[in-house]
């Protein structure tokens, strides 16, 4: 008859695996240190705080300037742009894009510590840096997109400059304007915009614009991704790799000898 195991944490009785013991984990170590490894439960934890601070990081702020706007409270200063390398953030945002890109970090180490604990390989770690490396080449496509966009943009500004400036050119545009009225009345029916005209985007403006409308999708799908293969494989593989895939600390150290695949 095999011996209950010793209780391992009082007040979470059930770990069964001394492994996962919660007083053994070094938080600096499981954070920032490629080169170990870690248990199931360490990684676990460290995974829960990655994702809950990037939640709470965003939800929070968002959340609270919403409500102080509707309460009629001035928020501009919270909604201005602060420059973080070339992409402007809001300023209430900035510890939520400091905080992503410090856990960009920090979960690729900590999944390359819990598979390399349970002998799986730690190239697979690189799966957590696919979204990252989507959103740039998105970024960069979107730039690019950007850019081309605001030389037509200036291009045809600086042609209608032209046309008004030529006496002649201006003419033959209002005769061709008035021929395209009198063929489609109903256009001169469509609403005009009332209000000064909108400040023209700068070039830079309208480059990040497309950059960051093509990278933040794309990111936030291939995220959502990256955590559901965390949550149903590296999260739940087996503490040495050997035992049943499961969620959470059940086994203990002397049970299955085998890897669950292998026959006897």
């Amino acid at each position: 008859m095999q011996d209950t195991p010793a209780l391992i944490d009082p007040h979470r009785p059930w770990i069964l695996d001394r492994r996962d013991d919660p007083a053994e984990m070094n938080w600096i170590q499981t954070l920032f240190n490629p080169m170990g490894k870690s248990s199931k439960l360490h990684f676990s934890r460290a995974w829960t705080f990655m994702f809950m601070g990037r939640l709470l990081l965003y939800v929070v702020p968002t959340c609270v300037v919403a409500v102080l706007a509707i309460a009629g409270i001035q928020t501009a200063i919270l909604n201005k742009p602060v420059n973080l390398g070339p992409v402007p953030v809001p300023t209430l945002l900035v510890p939520f894009v400091v905080f992503v890109l410090v856990t960009e970090y920090t979960s690729f180490v900590a999944h390359m510590r819990r598979l390399a604990e349970a002998g799986r390989s730690t190239l697979l770690a690189g799966i957590v840096l696919i979204p990252l490396i989507l959103a740039m080449l998105a970024f960069a496509g979107g730039v690019a997109g950007g850019i081309a966009q605001h030389e037509t943009q200036a291009a045809k500004a600086a042609m209608e400059k032209e046309i008004a400036a030529d006496t002649v050119k201006a003419a033959a545009a209002k005769a061709e304007a008035d021929a395209q009225a009198k063929d489609n009345p109903n256009a001169a029916n469509t609403p005009q915009r009332r209000g000064p005209p909108a400040e023209p985007k700068t070039a830079r403006e309208t480059a990040i614009g497309g950059g960051l409308g093509l990278a933040i999708p794309l990111w936030m799908l291939a995220s959502f991704g990256a955590m559901l293969w965390t949550l149903l494989y590296v999260a739940r593989i087996p503490n040495g790799g050997v035992g049943e895939f499961r969620t959470g600390s059940h086994i203990p150290e002397n049970e299955a000898l085998r890897r669950p695949y292998e026959t006897a």
